[in-house]
């Protein structure tokens, strides 16, 4: 059964502290602690599936007790190596552990994570691995888990690879986590307000935080944006839980100064650990 997410990890690529860094933010970062210290962003629905799997998927392991040796569905959004950290999977075959012969992992994402994941796994047979191409507005079916993915563009990458966001569902809830990206696309609102989900709850891109908005990131200022298009679109209820997420030293706040500025509207303020039901 799915009906919450953990998230794994909630900064951005250089992580906080960000490496070899010495601004304000990854100074304080190592002062305070606790949901200062964030690893890259990646989430678990339960043991079976999860989204993204960057470089810190094995501290991840270790921190949460994740047992990969679980894992089935593996959604991608996008071949940036803070989200698709496939040298990982290279001991996904014998002499580097033991996985059973039915044990196949499926793994999902856009055209450039196939790219990246053939250039670097020749024999995707020998690592029990099986791809699924997605573009942006498919939609899957996982019947083992019970599980409805909506695919979503997100504005996130350049070229022929379309970064995705993906909205899940389930018969206990719906939800959506919609990061890296800029503000949604109107493609994206259209999808989501056509599909009918009502999100129980959605985790958005905050890694420009307090700072300036980017194409390919939001602010604290698009997140508010994108929270009241998707409730006059129906998508979201005043009642729906919103969580932002993917934070950048960057965007010069700490996990306070975040949560100050979010309070007085009801959004919480995502950290290593969280679980979001």
């Amino acid at each position: 059964m799915i009906d919450r997410i953990t998230i794994l990890g909630s900064a951005a690529a250089e992580g906080i502290p960000a490496i070899f860094c010495n601004c304000r933010v990854c100074r304080q970062a190592w002062q305070n602690k606790g949901k200062d210290l964030r690893m890259r962003s990646a989430y678990k629905l339960n043991e079976r599936v999860r989204v993204d799997f960057g470089p810190d998927s094995l501290a991840q392991e270790y921190r949460f007790d994740l047992h990969s040796e679980n894992l089935r569905h593996l959604f991608i959004t996008h071949s940036h190596e803070d989200h698709f950290y496939p040298e990982l999977l290279h001991y996904r075959r014998k002499g580097f552990s033991v996985v059973p012969e039915e044990s196949t992992l499926h793994l999902y994402g856009p055209q450039g994570v196939e790219e990246k994941i053939t250039s670097m796994l020749q024999d995707r047979a020998m690592y029990q691995i099986e791809f699924h191409r997605v573009a942006p507005f498919n939609q899957l079916q996982i019947p083992e888990e019970n599980l409805q993915v909506l695919a979503l563009q997100a504005s996130h990458m350049q070229g022929i690879e379309k970064a995705l966001i993906y909205a899940f569902s389930t018969p206990q809830c719906s939800f959506l986590i919609g990061n890296d990206t800029g503000m949604f696309p109107e493609e994206t609102f259209e999808a989501l307000e056509k599909s009918r989900i009502k999100l129980d709850y959605a985790i958005l891109d905050c890694t420009m935080g307090l700072g300036n908005n980017c194409s390919a990131h939001m602010s604290v200022q698009d997140v508010l944006k994108v929270v009241r298009r998707l409730r006059q679109n129906g998508s979201l209820s005043e009642q729906s839980r919103v969580v932002v997420n993917h934070f950048s030293h960057n965007g010069g706040a700490v996990h306070k100064e975040l949560e100050d500025f979010f309070r007085p509207y009801n959004i919480q303020v995502g950290f290593d650990g969280m679980v979001v039901s």
